[in-house]
């Protein structure tokens, strides 16, 4: 069973590779070939060996240092084979700050005595191994000297250009998560292209640790792996329907009585009216040209009458004016209303 890049793909445990076998997947994903599917096999008893075979590794692989640095072609094979034993303490590693460091020391020395063998080719390999398990981390690569570091520059720009994918890792479980040597979240975020060890273990001990490879091959992809395993009568990622609802229509807003302008109108007219009926009411009994209708009578043949009508136009001034602003504020309650539900119903969709 191979592990598949798709999006509801399961996997399998696998034991993790060496140093030789990551560095090649990487240098076949820079030269342009796809990197070798990872190689599945059945889930390792222990998440990592004990704690004094990881002291015995660091001492390994400090002596294996000092041979390189004395004799660099003679113990090269000893360095390489001290790496692949320290690996294997994945947990151990992201645990500890100076086995981290010896990590990244030890890689770099032995990139640094494949260049000064005229071994450029194994070099790469060893360097981009470094940065595909680096991320951000910045690497100790000055103590090594211009040459390296002009290497190392050279090396993370080829990897920049072939882009990043990540893991997802999915527990059934509470589970702690180590990746590349580093404590990782079930999203491991951006990863170079190319070989990662995970190691995976169950809080509560109820499933059996996984220690892995996966390969990322796509730019983009974002590879899940599972955990624990799917038993063999247990159906495996099964797509989830989604259940949507109906869009909520809004409700529709109540129409007016009248439209605001002609309820004004109505209401400026009814007191027109009434305005006018006052002062028809004003000039009952007078004379036109406000004579006096005693001391003037023989000028003033008439007198205004304006008592009914005066009368009549207030009253229907006044109903006006009142219908008009009836009608007015019952709108505006009722438009008031809609607005107040439909604030709370947006707000209630933003929370």
């Amino acid at each position: 069973m191979e592990i598949a890049a798709g999006p509801r793909a399961c996997y399998r445990a696998s034991v993790a590779s060496s140093i030789l076998a990551s560095s090649l997947a990487a240098l076949s994903v820079l030269a342009g070939a796809p990197p070798p599917a990872p190689a599945l096999v059945e889930s390792v008893a222990a998440l990592a060996p004990a704690e004094d075979g990881y002291a015995a590794a660091l001492a390994a692989i400090d002596e294996a240092n000092i041979a390189v640095n004395k004799d660099p072609e003679a113990n090269l094979a000893t360095l390489e084979a001290a790496l692949e034993d320290l690996l294997a303490f994945g947990p151990q590693i992201a645990a500890d700050d100076k086995g981290r460091e010896a990590l990244d020391l030890s890689q770099l020395n032995l990139a640094r005595a494949l260049l000064l063998a005229d071994n450029e080719a194994r070099a790469a390999e060893v360097m981009d191994a470094v940065l595909l398990t680096a991320r951000d981390r910045k690497l100790p690569i000055k103590r090594f000297g211009p040459t390296l570091v002009k290497f190392h520059d050279a090396r993370r720009a080829a990897l920049d250009e072939l882009g990043s994918g990540s893991i997802q890792v999915q527990c059934r479980v509470a589970c702690e998560i180590v990746i590349d040597e580093q404590r990782s979240t079930s999203d491991s975020g951006p990863l170079y292209l190319g070989a990662h060890r995970v190691w995976v273990e169950a809080s509560d001990g109820s499933a059996p640790p996984l220690q892995t490879k996966v390969v990322l091959e796509q730019e983009g992809v974002s590879v899940p792996l599972v955990y624990p395993e799917v038993a063999e009568d247990e159906p495996a990622c099964e797509p989830v329907p989604i259940v949507t609802q109906p869009p909520v229509e809004a409700d529709k807003p109540p129409k007016r009585v009248l439209p605001r302008w002609a309820s004004i109108s109505v209401a400026l007219i009814g007191a027109g009216a009434a305005v006018a009926g006052g002062v028809m009411l004003g000039l009952d009994g007078t004379c036109p040209g406000g004579l006096d209708p005693v001391a003037d009578a023989q000028d003033c043949p008439e007198l205004y009458e304006g008592t009914v009508p005066g009368l009549v136009a207030i009253g229907i001034g006044s109903a006006l004016t009142l219908t008009g602003s009836v009608i007015i504020a019952v709108d505006e309650v009722r438009v008031g209303k809609q607005r107040g539900r439909q604030a709370t119903i947006g707000w209630q969709m933003r929370f």
